[in-house]
């Protein structure tokens, strides 16, 4: 991947990750041409080589660009929410999915999926180097989470043994599930109502 340091350059560079990341999220990865994403940026293809490699190269700096977006809003949103009352390390993992809840209320209207999830879809199967890039993707989310079970867990009952890696994953694995059946169904209180369902079983899993 390329290294970009100057304004105009990192300028360019920003308005052709949107672009892509739209069209990604929007028609997936295989159909989003370079001619569309060049058409939407708009840059000249010099401009787009002066950047990217080639279009696989911009594939997976619109994975870096989209983890680094999405950390960013969701720990804006975090800070926008009220404060637990109490200091329990649960609690900051539900502050995490209420954060998660309303970054996609805020994209309702929006059309395009999931940049992860589309990506996936297209690729782990045919490309291993992406296939290998988006599990760090998935990673990441799942380590969002991962200290505080942790720390609840040690708070639980004397022989209570909670497998905190695989119940991080179920998390982003539940969250990752409801987005998507969320937009095929056209049911915007899916993720809220799977979001609730799951602090229950948190509390089932790490409660005292």
């Amino acid at each position: 991947m390329k290294e970009v340091t100057q304004p105009r350059a990192l300028e360019t560079r920003a308005k052709i990750l949107q672009a892509a990341a739209r069209l990604f999220a929007l028609k997936g990865y295989h159909d989003s041409k370079l001619e569309e994403v060049l058409a939407s940026a708009q840059v000249s293809k010099g401009a787009f080589f002066h950047q990217f490699r080639d279009r696989e190269d911009l594939g997976f700096a619109v994975l870096d660009w989209h983890m680094e977006q999405r950390r960013q809003l969701l720990d804006a949103i975090e800070q926008e929410l009220p404060l637990a009352k109490q200091a329990d390390p649960l609690q900051r993992v539900f502050r995490r999915l209420d954060a998660i809840q309303e970054m996609v209320r805020r994209r309702e209207g929006c059309k395009g999926g999931c940049i992860i999830g589309n990506m996936s879809t297209a690729l782990s199967d045919c490309h291993d180097g992406f296939r290998k890039r988006l599990a760090e993707c998935f990673d990441e989310m799942a380590k969002e989470f991962l200290p505080y079970l942790e720390a609840k867990a040690r708070q639980g009952r004397a022989g209570r043994q909670t497998n905190t890696s695989e119940l991080a994953r179920y998390i982003v694995t539940v969250i990752e599930g409801a987005i998507m059946q969320a937009r095929t169904l056209g049911d915007a209180e899916l993720l809220p109502r799977q979001l609730a369902y799951l602090k229950e079983h948190l509390k089932q899993c790490l409660g005292p």
